[in-house]
């Protein structure tokens, strides 16, 4: 129950639905699903779900979505950033 509590927290805050804009699963879910079409994702609530949990896990997000900025689409190099940004 706290895990679920924890992942709303982050969903209601930082990793909403995109219609506000803003957060860093926002922001990582707009590179990985609008501009590289990252097939893993294949859409906005299912990246922005994964990125809440991770979150949850301890994932260093915003570090995370400078590195996938960096990436320009190259998997391997976002394969790279969850290895050295995931926890």
């Amino acid at each position: 129950m706290k895990i679920a509590a924890i992942v709303l927290g982050l969903v209601l805050t930082g990793c909403s639905d995109g219609t506000d804009g803003g957060g860093p699963c926002v922001d990582l879910c707009r590179v990985l699903v609008a501009e590289c079409g990252y097939s893993a994702f294949p859409d906005m609530t299912s990246c922005l779900d994964g990125c809440a949990f991770e979150a949850s896990e301890g994932q260093d997000v915003v570090g995370q979505v400078a590195c996938v900025e960096d990436a320009g689409c190259d998997t391997f190099a976002i394969l790279e950033c969850e290895n050295e940004f995931g926890d």
